[in-house]
């Protein structure tokens, strides 16, 4: 039955591939538009891009990987985000099919979808584009421009390819199968970038359907000496994080207000309210940089003569053009209103040519403050340096040099600027460094549990906090199942909450807190509340799937968050793997390796001297005649404790029955007889009680380690244990 406890609302967001540049955008996105005081938690749902060919070598893996689709109908959610446009034309009609019929009643809205029957945000692909093309032919005067298109089954390639053509041809150009080459739409495309290149040695430009295509143009112009911007301009779409960072830095086309994403949450919320709503289209436009240079306007000396609010707050919003689209608490800092005070201020003193010591060091500390804060997410290096030349050879026509307090405050805004990437790039250093040095220490203390009496998952466990995962929540079945073809016989009906990640520690759940349904993974409060947005990891090796790893939606998740989900799963096999190895070779009553597991231990190349010591009970049968055969087990157990505790460090087998055997690595025969007296003096007081005489006989043989014959030496070993045992009766 399900829970009618008050909980959060939880949406779910679909789509595939969680580590592209315009994913991650996406999905922060979203989470950026939820508002502050709202209850609401997003769960993210990405599989892999499946070309459905089962040829391909990872077919099956991403088959199995994207079983995780399955959840968005069986587990509890209150509205559905859907992204399509990455997704096969029949895979997505066929995910269509399903969120509609199992989720009749449940709010959805659809991204990059052209079914006119759903509630969808699309972007307007025709206004950047448009743009840019006007930019290239009209402004340059180019006429020998090419695409680098997507694949033919995705929707927003095709639009793209149409529009593209659609401005050239407007502008008397024609577009023609040689100006065009179709891409997988990954950074992974230089193959066609090249043959786009051999086509047209000529061009002139070149519009990528994404910037992950254009960095992989890029690889391929630099291979052969050619420089965007300079040799090609270039220009791709989406205007992720990538195309700023990219070198030279590529001009994108981008959303102009507001976000897919934000949109979306915007309509779903709305409908979960039960307002009426409608599909909406987001605008674009081209964001220029050093690939193809364009600028919104200029810094005209008349706005900064004046010192303009509207001017000031324009300024910003062009610099940083993706605060605009994200939410904030009311307790953060209002940067846009921060740029403006220190920029007003540094305006205003230019104007009344004069700015004071105490005025300087107050605009240095905003300054300082704005950076600190984390503004340069918001904006690309490039961008902000060279706006903040521009306004500095504006303004420096009208100081005369009069107040070089203002220029040291504008180079201070570039220093402050190029120090914040560099403590960036090195905390990403630092933390890939540590990552890697926990996930190596992950993959071997979740296997090497040998001498622990933990299971092999409780060992994974106890362990996973070495991932590097700060909150998180890990699922597991009760047996692993194994893939057949059929996501619905992929999920039992539950599962069990293991463990639960809160600030990097880890709380193991008793067995009577566990279980729960598949259905409300997504919602059991354990899960960490003040975390927004999980991304859901199927937890598998090959085609056995273990369970589901719910964690925090971080930077770490969205880079390397499958290759963690991959990790924990084969160290889950081994795990088992080892488990059954371990059982092969253990006594299941003492815990003690076996006869056979000796045996082939005392067969590996050893050339150090050590004694092989026989111990046997005495009188044991009389035990488990007069008192039964548990309490003879109970004497077996506590005999093999009392062996391990006198030869702690020691290999200890069980050979059979009363029989144990230990490997003491020593050459001191008299150190071997005085241990294995006390033994047998505490053998003899721990089971006085039974009144069967009880006690131990042991015999011992040496060896230097060099050519032993393993059975010669348990023979001599045994010999002298019943010598002892004789000499007893």
């Amino acid at each position: 039955m399900r829970s009618a406890r008050k909980r959060n609302t939880v949406i779910g967001l679909v789509l595939e591939e969680i580590y592209t540049d315009f994913s991650k955008e996406l999905i922060q996105s979203v989470l950026d538009a939820i508002p502050p005081k709202r209850d609401i938690r997003l769960v993210v749902l990405a599989g892999k891009y499946d070309h459905g060919d089962s040829t391909y070598t990872d077919h099956v893996y991403k088959t199995v990987y994207n079983t995780i689709f399955k959840l968005s109908e069986l587990c509890e959610l209150d509205g559905l985000i859907i992204h399509l446009g990455s997704v096969s034309s029949q895979r997505g009609e066929r995910l269509v099919e399903k969120q509609l019929e199992r989720y009749k009643s449940v709010p959805k809205v659809f991204i990059a979808c052209d079914n006119p029957e759903l509630l969808t945000v699309n972007y307007d692909n025709e206004t950047g584009i448009r743009q840019a093309v006007d930019l290239l032919v009209n402004v340059n005067g180019l006429t020998k421009i090419c695409m680098l298109g997507g694949r033919d089954d995705n929707t927003d390639a095709q639009l793209r390819k149409e529009i593209f053509a659609r401005c050239l041809k407007e502008n008397g150009i024609e577009f023609t199968d040689k100006n065009y080459v179709h891409s997988g739409m990954s950074i992974e495309s230089e193959k066609r970038a090249a043959e786009l290149l051999d086509k047209n040695p000529d061009a002139q430009a070149i519009f990528c359907v994404n910037d992950a295509v254009a960095k992989g143009l890029y690889n391929v112009m630099e291979q052969r000496g050619l420089v965007p911007g300079r040799d090609i301009l270039i220009f791709g779409f989406d205007n992720t994080h990538m195309a700023g960072e990219m070198i030279p830095s590529l001009s994108s086309v981008g959303l102009a207000d507001c976000t897919l994403g934000k949109k979306a949450l915007e309509l779903l919320l709305k409908k979960l309210s039960g307002e009426e709503v409608s599909s909406a289209l987001v605008p674009t436009r081209l964001y220029g940089r050093q690939s193809l240079p364009h600028e919104m306007y200029d810094y005209n000396s008349l706005e900064l003569q004046n010192v303009e609010t509207q001017f000031i707050y324009r300024m910003f919003d062009d610099c940083f053009y993706r605060y605009k689209s994200e939410s904030r608490s009311r307790e953060s800092v209002d940067l846009r209103r921060l740029f403006y005070e220190f920029i007003s201020r540094m305006l205003g003193a230019i104007k009344r040519r004069y700015m004071s010591q105490e005025e300087f060091e107050e605009i240095g500390s905003m300054i300082d403050k704005f950076f600190e804060k984390g503004v340069m997410r918001y904006t690309d290096a490039v961008k902000l340096i060279t706006s903040t030349d521009k306004l500095i050879a504006g303004v420096n026509t009208k100081m005369n040099g009069t107040n070089m307090f203002v220029n040291r405050l504008f180079v201070r805004i570039k220093d402050r600027a190029i120090l914040a990437l560099s403590e960036q790039n090195i905390k990403d250093s630092q933390k890939f460094i540590y990552g890697r040095a926990n996930l190596q220490q992950f993959l071997i203390d979740g296997v090497v549990y040998a001498n622990t009496n933990q299971t092999g998952h409780e060992n994974v466990i106890r362990n996973i906090y070495k991932l590097g995962i700060k909150n998180a929540a890990l699922y597991m079945y009760d047996e692993p199942v194994v893939f057949n073809g059929s996501e619905r016989a992929m999920f039992p009906d539950y599962v069990r909450l293991r463990c639960v990640i809160r600030s990097g520690e880890v709380y193991m759940l008793p067995i009577e807190r566990q279980k729960c349904g598949v259905y409300e993974m997504f919602t059991r409060l354990e899960l960490p509340t003040k975390c927004k947005g999980f991304a859901a990891l199927p937890i598998f090796y090959r085609d056995v799937i273990y369970g589901l790893f719910l964690c925090e939606l971080t930077d770490d998740i969205y880079d390397r968050g499958e290759y963690i989900a991959l990790e924990l799963g084969r160290t889950v096999y081994l795990s088992d793997e080892q488990a059954v190895i371990k059982l092969a070779n253990t006594d299941t009553l003492t815990g003690l390796y076996n006869r056979r597991f000796f045996y082939n231990y005392l067969s590996g190349v050893i050339t150090e001297p050590f004694h092989i010591i026989y111990l046997d009970l005495d009188y044991f049968k009389a035990i488990n005649d007069n008192h039964g055969h548990a309490t003879g087990d109970a004497v077996l157990v506590r005999t093999a404790e009392l062996i391990r505790e006198y030869f702690p460090d020691s290999m200890i087998a069980r050979l059979g029955g009363d029989e144990f055997v230990v490997k003491y690595d020593s050459t001191d025969h008299e150190e071997v007889a005085r241990i294995c007296g006390e033994l047998e003096t505490r053998i003899e007081q721990e089971f006085e009680k039974y009144g069967c005489g009880t006690s131990l006989s042991w015999g011992s043989v040496f060896t230097d380690g060099n050519g032993f014959d393993i059975d010669k030496l348990m023979q001599r070993s045994d010999i002298r244990m019943y010598e002892s045992k004789r000499s007893k009766r």
